[in-house]
């Protein structure tokens, strides 16, 4: 079987996060013909679309790094009973301008840290909601 690359996403920011030791272990735990990257939010600017005719670098390596890969993985936390900002953030950029979504060719997961079904989990659900599906923006 050929190589699948899935991109991952980490949403908390912090360098000792429990998210940043599972998604370590879920990469661990693959099958080997699954090749993981990182795709890093650390850099990314707080969105607005004042940035949609010419997107800064951190934005633009967020989207050719999700259009290189067949799969994303987003490994977060929840805050507040919600998505992380930076986690949000980073959805934002690579879903913008309207027409350029980086998801839409992709398939998304995010793994819980901890189950809950996902009436019961609203940042999963959330998370869902946030990234566009096929077909949007």
């Amino acid at each position: 079987m050929s190589g699948y690359r899935v991109g991952y996403i980490v949403g908390s920011l912090s360098t000792e996060s429990i998210n940043r030791k599972l998604a370590e272990a879920l990469i661990r735990l693959a099958p080997k013909h699954l090749k993981f990257v990182e795709i890093p939010i650390r850099d990314l600017r707080l969105y607005n679309r004042d940035f949609d005719a010419n997107y800064p670098p951190a934005g633009r390596a967020l989207k050719d790094a999700i259009a290189a890969v067949d799969a994303v993985l987003f490994v977060t936390p929840e805050y507040n009973r919600g998505i992380p900002g930076c986690l949000k953030n980073a959805i934002d950029w690579a879903s913008r301008p309207h027409g350029t979504n980086s998801f839409a060719h992709n398939r998304r997961a995010h793994p819980p840290a901890r189950w809950q079904s996902p009436r019961r989990d609203p940042p999963r659900a959330r998370l869902g909601e946030s990234a566009p599906s096929p077909g949007c923006g």
